[in-house]
């Protein structure tokens, strides 16, 4: 599969081009851009499968070159920082990233997530959610993407009512009347949603407090669908105080 490298920083350049020819033979570098003008025209002349993307170029941002090569397949893995803004957009739309520094494991384990989906509906579909959260205005909320077997779903996040963990998968429950399973413990689901009203009541529970009707007698909350979720002992206290500042 070839690839390129887009990527500001020369010694950051050298290390990833380095443990891409180690730990990843099977992708050929075709290109190492510093900036989008540069990455778009490598990108046109050479057609990557693949494009290593950071998403801070100085001045300018990574994702303004996936505005300028909307409608030509390939697949992106982006190369960020633990606090970078972007962060989370990525995520919602369950996109692959790297962390800085990368690490070969998780780039090996990247660059076989992108081999398996190479150039696939799934690509299109999360970069076009991307694109589309990254332009939204503050008041409206984004939507996160749910890959599944066949498709990826896209749910409002007002559409999620709570998650149940599943040993290392976690159950999304949506005003679509679906059950959802994604191959992610629901930690990871609770930094992703923890800003956007979902309250952590349990272990295994990750409810919208929107769709909470009540705190029951039994210490258990009864949700708009009528499902009935326990709520830990360490966790009622916390509960309740969120509830009664969101009713004031």
């Amino acid at each position: 599969m070839k690839a390129l490298i887009v990527e500001d920083e020369y010694q950051s350049q050298i290390q990833l081009d380095s443990a891409i020819k180690k730990y990843c033979p099977e992708i050929s570098i075709t290109g190492i851009a510093d900036n989008i003008d540069q990455a778009v025209s490598l990108f046109l002349e050479h057609r990557p499968e693949i494009i290593f993307l950071d998403v801070n170029l100085g001045t300018e941002s990574g994702f303004d070159l996936l505005e300028k090569i909307q409608g030509i397949p390939y697949s992106v893995i982006f190369i960020t920082a633990y606090e970078e803004y972007a962060l989370k957009a990525i995520k919602f739309s369950a996109l692959d990233y790297l962390l800085k520094p990368i690490v070969h494991t998780e780039l090996i384990a990247s660059v076989q997530k992108a081999k398996k989906f190479k150039i696939s509906d799934y690509n299109k579909v999360q970069l076009k959610n991307l694109l589309n959260n990254l332009n939204l205005k503050n008041e409206i909320e984004p939507t996160i993407a749910v890959p599944q077997s066949q498709e990826i779903i896209l749910l409002k996040i007002s559409q999620i009512i709570y998650l149940e963990a599943a040993n290392n998968y976690t159950l999304i429950y949506s005003t679509t009347n679906e059950k959802l399973i994604i191959s992610k413990g629901i930690y990871y689901f609770q930094e992703l949603l923890g800003e956007t009203g979902f309250i952590r009541v349990h272990q295994s529970y990750l409810v919208n407090q929107n769709y909470i009707r009540s705190i029951r007698k039994d210490s258990t909350l009864e949700l708009m669908n009528k499902k009935i979720v326990p709520i830990s002992k360490l966790k009622i206290a916390q509960v309740r105080e969120i509830l009664l500042s969101t009713k004031l």
